[in-house]
């Protein structure tokens, strides 16, 4: 594989920084989002040290970033041929994992309602607001699991 100049253009850039701000409004900081844009418009492989240059931030940062990016899913470290740095791209299922780390957090969480509801045995209101909060989770639960059967079998055609 030759790696190439990146073409980073206006437009591309202005989809990078849109999407920073959209996954830091849902958990993930900016610049984890911005990486997964950049990305998303390569046609090719990038180094960290290509992150940090075309996006204007440090190497720790992309690091940083690019780990937890990584242990999501959404990136894969993938090797050059006769290059010793190390490049990453989009993962093949990058989306199959984001709906899968979300039905991870959703069970997660259900363990941790089911420690409060007990804490709370007892208390009507409280005793409600799990409840409530139980059949949330197990509803998140299930429709992401929905979504994951669907998704596979789109991605199958």
């Amino acid at each position: 594989m030759d790696v190439k100049e990146l073409e980073y253009d206006e437009e591309k850039r202005a989809f990078v920084e849109k999407l920073g701000v959209y996954y830091e409004d849902h958990g993930i900081p900016r610049i984890g989002g911005r990486i997964l844009g950049l990305l998303l418009v390569s046609n090719q492989p990038v180094s960290a040290e290509q992150m940090a240059n075309l996006l204007k931030v440090s190497r720790g940062s992309v690091s940083t970033n690019v780990r937890l990016l990584v242990s999501m899913g959404l990136l894969e470290k993938v090797s050059v041929v006769g290059d010793r740095t190390d490049y990453y791209s989009v993962s093949e299922s990058i989306w199959d994992n984001a709906i899968k780390t979300r039905i991870d957090g959703f069970k997660n969480l259900r363990k941790i309602v089911e420690q409060g509801l007990k804490a709370v045995e007892g208390q009507s209101n409280a005793n409600k607001n799990f409840a409530e909060m139980l059949l949330w989770v197990d509803g998140m639960i299930s429709s992401h699991e929905k979504l994951l059967f669907v998704w596979r079998q789109e991605i199958k055609d």
